[in-house]
């Protein structure tokens, strides 16, 4: 199994940093002129077939666009939109890949259901059934992620399907893993540029070794995803479960692990709000907490057959 991008990918990736590069600000709000580029771009029909209104390729692409949305920690709809382009009905499909209608994740909540960035009315991804639904109003709850909304329902319509569980999983994970991978590159930088008794801070063998834990545990995550995401696709590996399950739990440890340390790499400036270092963690505290956290991957892991 070939790990290494096609020039193709590669251009993909190019072209979503460029969108990304050019309105999108870390620590900022959506943007309503992102979200038009990204329709135009494709990229909420990323992994459906031509046939049925997509851009024609597969959940190899999903997971590199999830990667560079990670690495930019981009806030809004955009997995609950992505997860969303499977639905059956193909008017509501081609809404949604168009980006007229955008789609939150939820997930129950007792009798009634919470909501990651949906809106009242509007419609969200049940990643507990994989189901596509209606919700009603929203009360407004407190989100770690302040550039998260977070809601609560007890109103809930089934609409459609909303496709794999197993590609929601290696979407969040692929989404994590660009997390890992951004706070490394921030502690580097910082250790390069921040400098403390007439040299780099990055030279001192406390961060330098800091900064080489976050190099590996970012580097084992994408290849895991990239690693199940091929697996997946290709449908000829008997352990494609095993290996989504396992990036789930890699990429959540290394996207938790890599935000603290790099605020612990920042020193005094990256406990304070000024910094941007504080978005990784609220973030990767957030998505790493879906589709019952570490402790239901880490379960669901040792269940699969090796």
């Amino acid at each position: 199994m070939d790990l290494l991008p096609t020039p193709e990918q590669d251009e993909i990736t190019a072209s979503i940093q460029a969108v990304l590069t050019d309105r999108h600000t870390l620590g900022q709000p959506m943007s309503d002129e992102l979200w038009t580029a990204a329709a135009d771009q494709g990229w909420f029909g990323l992994g459906m077939s031509e046939d049925r209104g997509g851009v024609g390729y597969t959940i190899v692409e999903e997971a590199l666009l999830c990667i560079e949305l990670g690495r930019g920690c981009v806030p809004g709809p955009f997995v609950g939109t992505i997860l969303a382009s499977a639905a059956l009905e193909a008017d509501l499909r081609a809404q949604i890949i168009s980006g007229e209608r955008r789609v939150g994740l939820a997930e129950r909540l007792g009798d009634g259901y919470r909501i990651l960035d949906g809106e009242s009315g509007g419609l969200a991804v049940l990643l507990d059934e994989m189901v596509l639904g209606e919700i009603g109003e929203l009360s407004a709850e407190p989100c770690l992620d302040p550039l998260t909304s977070l809601g609560t329902t007890s109103e809930w319509r089934d609409v459609d399907e909303a496709g794999d569980g197993d590609r929601a999983t290696l979407l969040i994970a692929a989404t994590l893993a660009g997390l890992a991978a951004a706070t490394t590159v921030q502690s580097v930088s910082y250790g390069m540029d921040r400098e403390q008794f007439g040299q780099p801070v990055g030279g001192f063998q406390a961060v330098k070794h800091r900064c080489a834990d976050m190099a590996v545990k970012s580097e084992s995550a994408l290849t895991q995803v990239h690693y199940a995401a091929i697996a997946f696709h290709d449908g000829q590996h008997d352990d494609h479960r095993f290996q989504i399950e396992a990036a789930a739990v890699v990429a959540a440890r290394a996207a938790v692990e890599n935000a603290e340390i790099n605020i612990q790499n920042h020193g005094g400036i990256g406990f304070t709000l000024e910094h941007t270092a504080h978005r990784y963690v609220t973030r990767a505290r957030v998505l790493a907490g879906l589709r019952g956290g570490l402790r239901t991957h880490l379960a669901d892991l040792l269940a699969q057959p090796v």
